[in-house]
């Protein structure tokens, strides 16, 4: 599927089974949801739960069929359930899934032979890969004929006592032959439990045919959820200081049928004339789709679960019964809009059924929020790379655009660049896309260093020889006028990625050495506690991982790094849908560790199709959409987290200002200002060891309840509307 774009479309593959393993040993894969227009790509489920074919036990392979060591062949057969002209079918095996001792001599495609009932003949045969390859993916595409075809058999066979692997198959149609349709094993579907028992419904919402509530966009509202008390609520109030994107979401559970439903809202009015336009507000369907849940990206997954995660740009969706349906609303207050109290009306308007309206409140406070320009927020972020499509320039500004909107400063860019040995004999350097990247970055205001991931693959001499050494510093000897001459956002030199063992640990070192032969060019890297400790001597941001695993104790990471010279920032990941903890993370969090920078894997990073994430984890903050990237619930909360982090640093500055003011009153708010800032931070968990001790995941589970994070927030901003008559030039 083309990276650029999301595309729902209705299908031609009605029903499929999957059958693998010999006839006298067989299992059967069946799909669990009809590949409808909501549910295109699926995953196929065990039904018995093996995992593994022959019996034996799986292990930690995810997303692939495994069977035990054999010379004979094995069989996955595809019935589509209706005959269907293909394209191609492209088969895949997972290496780093499925471990270092399989093997794949020979990958064949077999179809019916029309001559003998229910046997097959061999259409086509390609050599596959050795136990001694590198990890990695490896794939297999054969031609389909141009026939209709309902089913379809690949086999799989090693030369030698080996177990064999086989990780995905995707079809596609000739009718769409940039569309996959894929076949995967070993997935079962978790389901979520309602939160409380269905409210009883009143009056009004017998008339209307559904329950109308607000729930806290922080609380993730699953098909099957359910009204809080406290949700039914009259109105909707909300707070957000001048310039602020604010979310607020409003949801319906129907008591039958709607039809196509629509969630529109007016024009805010407020003091005196002032308006904010319809136009400043964004209203979202919540998608629900299939996702991995918990720990994303683990190599051991094998559930999913049907979640809220994708906001899109429609304010429309049919609403079925039994299906509660979730709209997401962003406010966007102008930067001059005059502080006080505007209202408007948020209205329901389902096709079957009847209309309600809930009043939306918004109170403008009278400041802006600070803008912290020694800390760095960034997203990884790679637009340009060898194995996707290509993307537009456009495409490029509208993603940093995004970002921008979201309190990002900075990227960890991932861009190709290239030295060559010329026949001269002398170097010749492409920096042509790193520093057209670099330019958009400078031109939509990253201001702050760009962590630059570049391998330094050595030409024409081995890893780490003194060539290889005289290549790196002559490379970087090149670049980093030729950046700095362009005036451009300052590089930091990023040679290898989690280098937490051997021989990535080794090679980072090696690297980072010979990078620092280059007076006033800085290193960076992503470490775990002992990785920051052994390359300290030639690292000067250490980037941890937020894992307990990794060591990290924001404290004792905290003073390693100043003790070294070095940066003390941290990453984690933004695409687990559970936006409470990406608030945390990004705001009080953020805070209380001491970092002065954060950064998030990763903005864009689809693997195959975008809209299914059964087919390799898809690393999507905000996801690829012909208009421009289409937002997720954890993107928006964190924004909400970076703007609680700005409250909090507008709270401080405004304390530091208010210590100009030698008055009495203005000395009794500083001291009853910071003892609020000193009783949140007592308030934050930022130790992973006491998550551990509470058995709470710090990546999926909010040690607050959702309410917190308001409340804190209002009392920063209270506080910093009464600091301000105080202050100087306020």
């Amino acid at each position: 599927m083309k990276s650029g774009t999301i595309l729902v479309i209705a299908t031609l593959l009605l029903s499929v089974a999957v059958t693998c393993g010999r006839a006298a040993d067989t299992v059967t894969y069946s799909y669990p949801l009809p590949p409808d227009e909501q549910h295109w790509n699926g995953a196929f489920q065990d039904p018995g739960g093996k995992k593994l074919l022959d019996g034996v036990a799986a292990g930690g392979a995810a997303h692939s069929v495994i069977w035990a060591a054999t010379t004979d062949e094995r069989f996955v057969d595809v019935d589509l359930g209706d005959a269907v002209v293909l394209d191609r079918v492209v088969v895949h095996i997972y290496k780093h899934y499925s471990g270092r001792d399989f093997q794949l001599d020979k990958v064949r495609l077999y179809v019916p032979d029309g001559a003998k009932d229910l046997a097959w003949k061999l259409l086509a045969e390609q050599p596959g890969y050795k136990v001694a390859d590198e990890k990695g993916t490896c794939q297999f595409a054969f031609h389909m004929p141009k026939e209709p075809l309902r089913r379809f058999r690949i086999g799989v066979q090693n030369d030698e006592q080996v177990r064999l692997a086989l990780s995905e198959i995707e079809i596609y149609s000739a009718e769409h032959p940039d569309i996959s349709y894929t076949v995967m094993a070993n997935f079962e579907e978790v389901q979520h439990s309602p939160e409380d028992e269905p409210p009883v419904p009143t009056e009004d919402d017998k008339a209307s045919g559904y329950i109308l509530f607000a729930p806290s966009y922080l609380r993730r509202i699953f098909p099957n959820s359910v009204a809080l008390p406290d949700e039914r609520v009259a109105r909707v109030t909300i707070s957000a200081s001048q310039g602020e994107y604010e979310p607020v979401t409003v949801a319906i559970s129907p008591l039958q049928p709607l039809g196509q439903c629509a969630v529109k809202v007016t024009d805010l009015a407020g003091p005196g004339n002032a308006r904010i336009a319809a136009g400043n507000i964004d209203v979202r369907t919540v998608r629900y789709w299939r996702q991995i849940p918990g720990q994303k990206g683990s190599n051991y997954a094998k559930q999913y679960m049907v979640v809220p995660e994708l906001l899109e740009p429609s304010a429309t969706t049919d609403v079925p019964a039994r299906t509660t349906r979730e709209w997401w609303i962003t406010v966007h207050v102008p930067s001059d809009a005059p502080p006080g109290e505007y209202s408007g009306t948020i209205a329901v308007e389902p096709a079957t059924g009847g209309s309600r309206s809930l009043p939306l409140c918004l109170r403008v406070l009278p400041f802006q929020l600070e803008c912290p320009e020694d800390y760095s927020f960034g997203m990884y972020w790679g637009p340009w790379q060898k194995d996707r499509d290509e993307t537009s320039e456009t495409q490029v500004v509208a993603q940093l655009k995004d970002m921008r909107r979201h309190g990002m400063n900075s990227v960890a860019l991932s861009a190709p660049a290239a030295m060559l040995r010329g026949q001269n004999g002398r170097y010749e350097f492409d920096l042509d896309t790193v520093t057209r990247t670099l330019e958009l970055l400078k031109e939509q205001g990253f201001t702050r260093p760009i962590p630059w991931s570049f391998s330094f693959p050595p030409v024409d001499t081995g890893f780490g020889s003194e060539e290889h050494l005289a290549q790196v510093k002559a490379f970087v000897e090149h670049a980093a006028p030729h950046f700095a001459d362009r005036d451009l956002p300052e590089v930091l030199w990023y040679p290898r990625d989690e280098p937490w063992h051997d021989p990535r640990r080794e090679e980072a070192r090696v690297l980072c050495e010979a990078i620092k032969r280059v007076p006033g060019v800085r290193t960076y890297t992503t470490v775990r506690q002992d990785t920051a400790e052994y390359l300290a001597p030639w690292l000067d941001v250490r980037c941890h991982t937020v894992s307990l695993s990794g060591g990290f104790d924001a404290g004792t990471l905290r003073e390693a790094a100043a003790a070294a010279g070095n940066l003390f920032w941290w990453y984690t990941n933004a695409c687990r849908e559970y936006p409470a903890v990406m608030r945390l993370k990004g705001g009080f969090f953020f805070w209380k560790s001491g970092a002065t920078g954060q950064y998030y894997w990763a903005y864009q990073y689809p693997k195959g199709n975008p809209c299914d994430d059964l087919d390799g984890v898809d690393w999507c903050a905000a996801y690829p959409g012909d208009a421009g990237p289409i937002p997720t619930i954890q993107w928006e909360a964190l924004r909400e987290g970076i703007d609680d982090f700005r409250y909090v640093v507008t709270l401080q500055r405004s304390i530091d200002k208010l210590r100009e003011n030698t008055s009495p009153e203005a000395k009794r708010l500083a001291k009853e200002a910071q003892s609020l800032l000193d009783e949140l931070r007592e308030s934050i968990v930022a130790d992973l060891a006491e998550y551990d001790r509470r058995e709470i995941n710090f990546h999926t589970d909010s040690i607050w309840p959702v309410e917190s994070y308001d409340r804190w927030r209002r009392r920063i901003a209270e506080m910093i509307v009464r600091i301000l008559p105080y202050c100087a030039g306020s």
